[in-house]
């Protein structure tokens, strides 16, 4: 029997519907702090489960998660972008927590600081300007007459480009700190060359443009992953260069390995197949990776 209505929508819900049929909204009576609290732990756990399950999967089981995704078994997982934008997220907020960490250490130093600078050729000699001797030079107004000065016999990009980063430097945002911001956004605006870079290359694949995005968004997320966990366990091991580098060789080898064996499962290859697609799509990789890091580093520096 219909004897009352959706708060949201006005639809008509019958007397034990505990949701409601056509927006889905949860059918109550009246506000309680049971129902706030209740949503608000169900929602954390909820997440919480679908990111641990989402993790493992990407993790222990290449091309899985893709495979599922695409065949519509959707609602267990995070979708692959917000996996991908989370661990990107945490993967360069602790690069910018450890590299603050270092420079704090470099500042603590007043004679490093007073030896940094910049050097120039003026007038066919060798020419040290420190970073204490700009910042005079910015406090007396005379800074850009002698960076115009200084960078007198370098073409025009050389004088951009050193000019630029003596007024970043002066401002106490380094060319690493942008090129960093640049990278994390650059990462996401790369995936759909990506995604064509694995069209050309399986061709005769049935997945299309959608689903070879997809795929390289759950690549680029377990990539990032071995990153972050490359960078926690650095972090313990310390200076032991016998034992970094037998870590850093089994995490590259499994990399390879988990690239070759996601091609497999996804694209549903031989391994002889996928490994002939891999070395392909690395040559694609070269080339791709030049023009990003070109474009990460113009726009860094049009940014400074």
């Amino acid at each position: 029997m219909y004897n009352m209505k959706c708060e949201n929508c006005k639809q008509q819900l019958r007397k034990k519907s505990n949701y409601c049929s056509s927006c889905g909204q949860k059918n109550i009576s009246e506000l309680n702090v049971k129902f706030v609290f209740g949503e608000f732990f169900q929602a954390i756990f909820n997440v919480d489960s679908k990111l641990f399950l989402s993790l493992k999967y990407l993790v222990f089981r290449p091309g899985f998660l893709t495979k599922e995704y695409i065949e519509g078994k959707r609602v267990s997982y995070l979708p692959p972008i917000r996996i991908y934008l989370v661990l990107s997220f945490l993967f360069f907020f602790l690069i910018s927590v450890f590299d603050f960490d270092e420079k704090t250490k470099l500042n603590s130093s007043i004679s490093e600081i007073e030896k940094a600078g910049v050097d120039f050729t003026l007038g066919g000699k060798d020419v040290f300007v420190s970073t204490k001797e700009f910042k005079r030079m910015q406090y007396d107004g005379t800074l850009k007459e002698n960076l115009d000065s200084l960078t007198l016999e370098m073409t025009q990009i050389e004088t951009f480009v050193t000019q630029k980063l003596v007024l970043a430097e002066l401002d106490g945002k380094g060319f690493i700190d942008v090129l960093r911001d640049q990278l994390s956004l650059f990462l996401l605006l790369f995936l759909p060359f990506f995604a064509l870079l694995y069209g050309a290359v399986f061709s005769s694949s049935q997945r299309g443009i959608v689903g070879n995005l997809i795929f390289n968004l759950h690549l680029n997320s377990f990539v990032i992953f071995m990153l972050l966990l490359n960078l926690c366990v650095g972090l313990n091991i310390g200076s032991n260069d016998v034992v970094n580098y037998i870590w850093e060789t089994m995490l590259v080898l499994y990399v390879q390995y988990y690239i070759i064996k996601a091609i497999m499962v996804f694209y549903e290859r031989k391994w002889w197949s996928a490994l002939y697609k891999y070395i392909l799509l690395l040559v694609g990789y070269t080339l791709l990776g030049v023009v990003f890091f070109t474009a990460v580093f113009l726009a860094s520096i049009v940014i400074l």
